[in-house]
């Protein structure tokens, strides 16, 4: 449970107010930009929260780094830093197996190496406000809320997309991305910090943004078509989730990303100019609801 604190707030919103930051590919630097949009409003959150690239963000932020301090630190992230896959011989066997032995093309160890070295808290009890991150149990199906132990397995689980990083084994199961069941955590944060409001960064299915006729007209479509449908199906789910919350009592306000600019393993570049435009984005969404 987080306990209220005691700052000025000029929206004045019901506390514990927690920041939930969704799953959205390589969307760090874009939730980065939402978190120093709301210090720029007066925001301090009791808490974070996230799924995916936000557990990333939920997790830096609760260790008490500043936004700004992360747009320098992932400025300065090279998908060398982060790509472990299998090389040589080893990826030659792997092939030749049948594919059989991994669960996904990159490891993962990397990533949670880096974390180690660049997260000041190791485990959640350690951060300077409390912090929660989701992830999915690909066994049972279940969802599995990570907000004790060691912090950087918990983000490397919440992110683990499938086939492209292998799940995490824990305690809890074999971990997969959070953001499968989850689009943001608002029902744990509901549960678990007892929230009564939360501010939520969306940050919406790139394959959502496009024109149906598009999608259809592209090459591959029915891949295409596939991961729309599961996208969808997704941001219904979530969609559930928002109308469930509210109607328990908590006060939900979205800004939502839409078109902001993308990042990638290969467009890390791409990095500032999310931040900056998310920065803005907030400030223009909930500096609205000042004016109001």
């Amino acid at each position: 449970m987080v306990t209220q604190e005691n700052n000025s707030n000029p929206l004045k919103f019901p506390r514990p107010l927690v920041a939930v930051m969704s799953s959205g590919f390589f969307g760090f630097f874009a939730h980065a930009g939402f978190l120093q949009g709301l210090k720029e409003l007066g925001i301090r959150p009791d808490a974070y929260a996230g799924c995916s690239s936000g557990a990333l963000v939920a997790a830096f932020a609760a260790a008490d780094v500043a936004p700004r301090e992360m747009l320098v630190l992932f400025s300065h992230l090279r998908k060398s830093d982060f790509w472990d896959p299998p090389q040589g011989a080893h990826l030659i066997r792997w092939l030749l197996g049948g594919l059989r032995g991994r669960s996904g093309y990159v490891s993962g160890q990397a990533f949670e190496d880096l974390l180690k070295d660049y997260l000041p808290a190791a485990t959640f009890a350690e951060c300077k406000k409390p912090c929660l991150m989701v992830a999915l149990e690909v066994g049972s199906g279940r969802r599995v809320v990570l907000d004790s132990g060691p912090l950087p397995l918990a983000v490397r689980a919440s992110g683990a997309v499938p086939a492209m990083f292998e799940a995490v084994e824990t305690a809890d199961g074999l971990l997969v991305d959070g953001g499968l069941i989850d689009k943001a955590p608002i029902m744990a944060c509901q549960d678990r910090l007892n929230a009564a409001t939360m501010l939520v960064h969306v940050l919406p299915s790139g394959s959502l943004e496009k024109p149906l006729a598009k999608t259809l007209a592209g090459s591959l479509a029915p891949l295409r078509v596939q991961s729309r449908a599961v996208d969808a199906a997704r941001w219904q789910a979530y969609q559930d989730q928002v109308e469930l919350v509210r109607s328990r009592g908590a006060l939900l306000h979205e800004v939502i990303g839409n078109g902001l600019p993308r990042c990638g393993p290969k467009r890390m570049a791409n990095g500032p100019r999310a931040f900056e435009a998310a920065r803005q984005n907030t400030l223009k969404q909930l500096g609205g609801l000042m004016q109001g």
